[in-house]
């Protein structure tokens, strides 16, 4: 009995570990959860009532096609399972991977209104591949930008109008999505 144990030890060991996401593959995450979490921010019910999970069908899905080189990966819609059925989303995301790690870093501003200043929202994908599950945090960070006198007004009006007391400058939003490989 000893010997076969060695013989599938040495099976084990010679099996390369996973290291995260293939070359040229199309990867397929099934959503199972949505939650979002907020940081220090106002919670002023015009402010908030957008912000809310997303919701979840049997049909929600996370898709990506692994760049030939392995460093990057681009999203991906689909109309079944199958990767030949895929192309790249309309308004593609193209993360760069690192180990188990796809990240992605975009800034996006938007004016508020006509007083000068403008919302910048930093936002930072972070998704984890754990083989046969998968974690994506979409953390976003707000500040207000282009016009601090303004930016201090919104600021102001907006704590003012929050039960909470708090406004919009520094406040950070999670996304957090949990996933299953199909």
């Amino acid at each position: 009995m000893r010997p076969h144990l060695i013989l599938f030890a040495l099976f084990l060991s010679g099996c390369p570990a996973y290291t995260g996401p293939q070359a040229d593959a199309t990867y397929f995450w099934q959503i199972k959860t949505s939650t979002i979490e907020f940081g220090a921010c106002s919670d002023e019910p015009e402010f908030r009532a957008p912000l809310t999970p997303i919701e979840i069908t049997d049909n929600t899905f996370v898709i990506y096609k692994v760049s030939r080189d392995g460093k990057q990966a681009t999203s991906q819609k689909c109309t079944t399972l199958d990767a030949k059925s895929c192309t790249d989303s309309d308004s593609p995301k193209v993360f760069d991977i690192t180990g188990r790690d796809l990240v992605l870093t975009q800034t996006d501003k938007a004016p508020i209104g006509t007083t000068g200043c403008s919302l910048q929202q930093t936002e930072t994908w972070t998704l984890t591949d754990a083989t046969r599950v998968m974690t994506l945090d979409l953390v976003n960070v707000l500040t207000l930008v282009d016009s601090p006198p303004a930016c201090d007004q919104v600021e102001a009006d907006m704590k003012a109008r929050s039960p909470n007391m708090l406004g919009v400058e520094g406040c950070v939003i999670t996304a957090k999505l949990t996933g299953e490989l199909r």
